[in-house]
């Protein structure tokens, strides 16, 4: 479009051309109010509207954000709980042995290390108290061992009980310190999470594993049964002793049969109340509950007898 303009000195409107940089400048305003429009109407669609895909992605954000809030409530609950079972354990134990529990590294061939950092680096009160509490472990471990050692020479020189006649071995083979459980004492019970006598001691090994007679004698009772210790078989032995194997799979023997030491009287089960595959086992002698560990002397060496004396008297929950 021709523009025209007064020229007063030929007194009449003339065309005016316009000239590159006028017309570069109206490009540029054009192109300037075009872009400001389309950015205006982009961020008025954009906060009225949302696409498929934005409002997928909003609902999973708004469902990640209710499962990380979920799980992390989950997180402290179970983290409260297991806090919960390590004060309750410390109580036991404090309770039973009268001293603060130590770690130990079972699996080493010396036991008597604590795990609670490196002498050097350990602080001197921290290193006072362990090596006082360790060495009250191992005084009266010791104690306990030699009274019985003494008094099972006494009952094997006298001749009234033959050493098979003493349920001195482990009743399941082939076994670790590692698959020990809860032995003799108040314990926490796996189901109500409340504390009562343990008369036994848990072997935690699989299911099916071949059970033994720990000492020559005569089967008492057998019991079959889906409560309490499930499947039973209790074995009365010279001397006055007395054993009972709970939990089991299947029992091989009948009452009155009389058995040697290392008979298969059956396998490991789940039977009854329990919380995993495991053999209860008791040992008694003239009606008195007794510390099983104390009698394996006659497979376990002094490593291995150590090792699982601390597990057994360290663990809190017993698995029925």
């Amino acid at each position: 479009m021709v523009r025209y303009v007064f020229d007063e000195k030929k007194g009449a409107f003339v065309p005016k051309r316009p000239t590159l940089k006028s017309v570069l400048g109206a490009v540029l305003r054009y192109v300037f109010a075009v872009a400001a429009a389309a950015i205006v109407f982009y961020a008025v669609f954009a906060l009225a509207y949302s696409t498929d895909r934005e409002r997928m992605l909003e609902r999973e954000n708004e469902m990640l954000t209710e499962e990380y809030a979920a799980l992390t409530a989950q997180l402290d609950r179970i983290e409260g709980a297991v806090g919960n079972l390590q004060v309750r354990d410390r109580e036991i134990y404090r309770e039973l042995f009268s001293a603060d529990p130590s770690n130990y590294n079972i699996e080493a061939q010396d036991t008597l290390i604590p795990l609670n950092g490196d002498l050097e680096s350990m602080q001197e009160n921290d290193l006072v108290w362990d090596t006082y509490a360790l060495t009250n472990r191992v005084e009266s471990t010791a104690s306990l061992v030699s009274r019985w050692l003494t008094e099972i020479d006494t009952l094997l020189g006298g001749g009234s009980v033959k050493p098979a006649s003493i349920p001195s071995i482990v009743p399941v083979q082939p076994f670790s310190p590692l698959q020990t459980g809860a032995s003799v004492g108040k314990k926490v019970t796996p189901f109500y999470k409340t504390i009562r006598e343990h008369t036994g001691i848990d072997l935690v090994v699989p299911a099916g594993t071949l059970v033994r007679s720990s000492a020559e004698g005569k089967v008492k009772k057998v019991v079959k049964s889906e409560k309490g210790m499930g499947n039973q078989v209790t074995i009365e032995h010279a001397g006055g002793f007395q054993t009972l194997y709970a939990h089991l799979n299947s029992i091989k023997v009948s009452e009155g049969q009389n058995v040697r030491q290392g008979t298969v009287i059956g396998t490991v089960g789940q039977s009854g109340s329990c919380f995993a595959p495991c053999l209860h086992y008791e040992v008694l002698r003239g009606g008195i509950v007794q510390e099983p560990v104390n009698y394996f002397f006659a497979e376990l060496d002094p490593a291995t007898f150590h090792a699982m004396m601390i597990v057994a008297l360290t663990t809190g929950q017993s698995m029925d």
